[in-house]
């Protein structure tokens, strides 16, 4: 399946719904299956008397709650979608709610609410170019764990929305990587159970600014205001059922039609397994967690030499499953005020 969260614009404002990517397969037409009005059909057919209340228990509008069901909760949404696709056109659910949705009747919305968002750095092509820039050696510890940092995951931006160009920054940047999303959570995983974790993978956009970032690593701590405005993610989750083999995933980065990116899964030194095990470790992990696999090898505006300007679009394809678009917003229209302190006597 490839899941997503929408928008319903309403009388009380717009009101979220979870939807699967469905095409007709006597006319190819797409539209947007309803999980929790699918879920209503999925429950009347068990035969509950209640099918409407144990839809929004089981088939929340919210993709975090929907993961949080486990194994068998991708299941059921599986089944659900099968019944709602199998349906007439026009029909509805139990409670009158549609089961389609025209993608021109809704809004995209950010995929979905993570608790927590981690972003390694896993390409060695991607870390040996910052370490030149710097004029030192790869890290040896590099080669020894997967590192990452904590990202905010208060600002995944929906797909399509335009990247704020924060205030305090002149050099803004993108940075093409994969990401996954875990179903199950748990705590030091074995790489068996981290890769059953798995829910399934998307694109992820790390929006940096740059100018920031240098400030910043010179404390030699990690990156904070340079990454925590905006990050694109999605714009599906495609389950891990349909990666046979999620080393074979490739990533494509557009700047304004340009291809200025590629980058394949199976490059990385380190697995999604292996980052998910690596982050467990004496700490539980939860459904619905990002973890990003750090910029491919040549994955950004500045190993390419051209940093982003406003109104440029950048498009992040997921090859064979979506691609994800943002257009930059005005220079410095995006908030934020940060003083530096002047330099101690």
């Amino acid at each position: 399946m490839r899941l997503a969260t929408v928008g319903l614009r309403g009388p009380v404002g717009v009101v979220n719904r979870v939807v699967a990517a469905h095409s007709d397969p006597a006319s190819g037409a797409p539209s947007l299956i309803d999980i929790t009005a699918a879920g209503e059909l999925w429950w009347s057919k068990a035969g509950s008397g209640d099918a409407v209340r144990w839809a929004q228990a089981t088939f929340p509008p919210d993709l975090t709650a929907v993961l949080r069901g486990g194994t068998r909760g991708l299941e059921m949404v599986e089944e659900a979608v099968g019944l709602a696709a199998a349906s007439e056109p026009g029909a509805t659910s139990p409670s009158g709610t549609p089961l389609r949705w025209a993608e021109h009747l809704v809004e995209r919305r950010p995929l979905l609410a993570p608790p927590m968002l981690r972003d390694f750095y896993a390409f060695e092509q991607h870390v040996a170019a910052g370490a030149a820039r710097r004029g030192e050696p790869i890290p040896a510890e590099w080669y020894r764990r997967p590192v990452y940092y904590k990202g905010n995951p208060a600002t995944i931006l929906a797909p399509g929305e335009i990247v704020p160009w924060p205030a305090y920054s002149d050099a803004l940047d993108y940075e093409l990587e994969f990401a996954c999303v875990l179903l199950s959570g748990g705590r030091d995983l074995d790489e068996g159970s981290a890769f059953e974790a798995i829910a399934g993978y998307t694109i992820f956009c790390d929006f940096s600014a740059r100018d920031i970032q240098r400030a910043e690593m010179q404390v030699r701590l990690g990156p904070a205001k340079s990454k925590d405005f905006a990050s694109g993610l999605g714009p599906w989750l495609v389950t891990a059922d349909e990666v046979p083999d999620p080393a074979e995933l490739t990533a494509v980065a557009y700047l304004n039609g340009l291809e200025v990116a590629r980058g394949r899964l199976g490059d990385a030194r380190w697995s999604f397994p292996e980052m998910i095990s690596y982050a467990s470790g004496a700490e539980p992990l939860m459904a619905g967690e990002v973890v990003a696999s750090g910029t491919v090898g040549g994955g950004s505006g500045q190993e390419a030499g051209r940093l982003l300007e406003p109104g440029d679009r950048i498009d992040c394809d997921l090859v064979g499953f979506g691609t994800l678009s943002h257009s930059v917003g005005a220079r410095h229209d995006g908030g934020g005020r940060l003083i530096a302190r002047a330099d101690p006597a």
